[in-house]
């Protein structure tokens, strides 16, 4: 699409409010212009007591415009202003061109709670914020009440988290197979499955230089995640070496969560579970995604119902302390009648926590290549079977407790947790709402270091596949710089 804009606005703010109404766009400026290429204009103007903004959308001969002014506020900041001048300009726009108004209103970006804490932090009481997300954002009455809810259960848990502390992320990105809407950087190949054994070796060595680093600045690690990927791809004995090095390192008693996924039923065994459990993982997913045996070979998953069934099974007989089931609304091939059915079934397990997703498809999956029409911006079954998991998870106990959103999702509606209560996942927590240091090793891992006083975080990239990872550059480069960044980044906090 053509995206102009004139005026000074983050054009990365404007190309998300643009995602709304057209998921998956793209903002080359070497397009080639069709007659039905979506043309979004933008203008902006500050002035003395506010922000005025106009937006203008166009495809072919049909047009949609709208216009928003904005008075400056004490308690907001010019560049907040701006962006809610021009984020109503373009959903009125939008809303206009295609008669329907977005759950979300304007709120744009993967931390929908950022905007609720910080108005939580300036003394604003629940009430008051779910009126301020309905009347500044445009949030329907059910997203700005359940975006309170999960604000005010962080809040509980951030206040419990010590100055100190920070977690760790070990990532293991190998799968069985690759599911046809994978967003994350796993490996399903026979040649890339190869790599495991010398993965693994190089990953012991990353272990203990960042926990090192962890030690010698008198860091608390509270929370343990081993994540992918599926790392119950891994063979017994890898996994036995992974966390005999873990045992080495670390002590296993004084963290509050340590947790796997093992989101793929087909890699999961009595002699794996027994592992995990011996070596003191308190916290483990299983994930089926749906019930539908059909829509699970649609999506590219090559275990059934049954195999999930057998797996959650043995998960709970193993004693692993808690388990979460992760389900996806809007998958192809699913309804809201399949999805309602799935969510019915899986309360009747009493899982800790369950996870609803929204589909969404990144740019580099095979569905995407394949040529399926999966971006979809009117919600459609989605929401009406977010609606459903949402009003019967509450209805059995479970409470929101974090959110998250992605870029080009079905609706552009949200991923949610629920935990029985005081069973929450406190990474969940950690990692979406940036609140302590995360250390990662790992292909595609990400460590964050996080300053409260500035705020400011600092990304440090572990090389996304695997075979980069595996160089003797990066390995050198690693050992030199790594450690570098992360003191000098500790030593400007103080």
């Amino acid at each position: 699409m053509k995206l102009i804009i004139n005026g000074d606005i983050s054009r990365y703010y404007v190309q998300n409010l643009c995602l709304i109404y057209f998921p998956g766009s793209k903002f080359s400026e070497h397009e080639v212009m069709t007659e039905e290429t979506p043309i979004v204009e933008v203008n902006v103007d500050e002035r003395e007591d506010g922000v005025y903004s106009s937006a203008v959308i166009k495809v072919g001969e049909l047009v949609g415009t709208s216009d928003a002014f904005e008075k400056y506020a004490k308690d907001f900041t010019r560049e907040r202003i701006k962006n809610i001048a021009v984020g109503k300009a373009v959903f009125s726009a939008g809303e206009k061109f295609f008669g329907y108004t977005p759950a979300w209103g304007i709120l744009i970006g993967i931390r929908p709670t950022k905007i609720a804490r910080q108005l939580l932090g300036d003394g604003y009481d629940p009430a008051q914020i779910r009126k301020i997300l309905r009347n500044e954002y445009f949030l329907n009455p059910k997203k700005a009440s359940l975006l309170t809810s999960i604000t005010m259960s962080e809040a509980k848990i951030i206040d419990q988290m010590g100055k100190d502390s920070c977690s760790l992320y070990i990532s293991i990105p190998f799968c069985p197979t690759r599911c046809v809407y994978c967003s994350f950087v796993s490996f399903a190949t026979k040649r890339l499955l190869s790599m495991i054994p010398e993965y693994m070796e190089r990953l012991l060595r990353d272990i203990d230089h960042v926990m090192s680093i962890i030690e010698q600045n008198h860091l608390n690690l509270t929370t343990l995640y081993i994540g992918g990927g599926t790392p119950t791809t891994l063979s017994n004995d890898q996994l036995t070496a992974l966390f005999e090095k873990i045992h080495e390192r670390i002590n296993v008693s004084s963290l509050r969560e340590f947790s796997i996924e093992a989101g793929r039923p087909d890699t999961i065994t009595e002699e794996n579970l027994k592992i995990i459990k011996n070596y003191g993982v308190n916290r483990i997913s299983i994930n089926p995604q749906t019930l539908n045996d059909a829509v699970l070979r649609c999506i590219g998953r090559c275990h059934t119902v049954q195999d999930f069934y057998k797996a959650y099974d043995m998960a709970r007989n193993s004693g692993i302390k808690y388990i979460n089931t992760d389900l996806i609304a809007g998958l192809p091939g699913d309804s809201y009648r399949g999805f309602s059915k799935t969510v019915d079934a899986i309360l009747k397990l009493a899982p800790d926590n369950v996870t609803i997703h929204t589909f969404s498809v990144k740019k580099g999956a095979d569905i995407v290549h394949a040529g399926s029409e999966v971006y979809r911006p009117n919600a459609g079954d989605a929401q009406k079977s977010v609606d459903y998991s949402q009003l019967r998870l509450r209805n059995f106990g479970y409470n929101p407790y974090y959110i998250y959103r992605q870029r080009n999702t079905v609706g552009n509606l949200e991923n949610v947790g629920y935990a029985l209560p005081g069973r929450e996942g406190l990474y969940n927590i950690y990692i979406m709402e940036e609140l302590h240091h995360i250390f990662a090793v790992g292909a595609g891992a990400v460590t964050k270091l996080v300053d409260f006083n500035k705020p400011k975080i600092e990304r440090i990239f572990m090389p996304k596949y695997p075979y980069e990872y595996l160089s003797e550059k990066f390995e050198k480069d690693f050992t030199e710089n790594y450690r570098g960044k992360v003191e000098a980044f500790l030593s400007a906090m103080k």
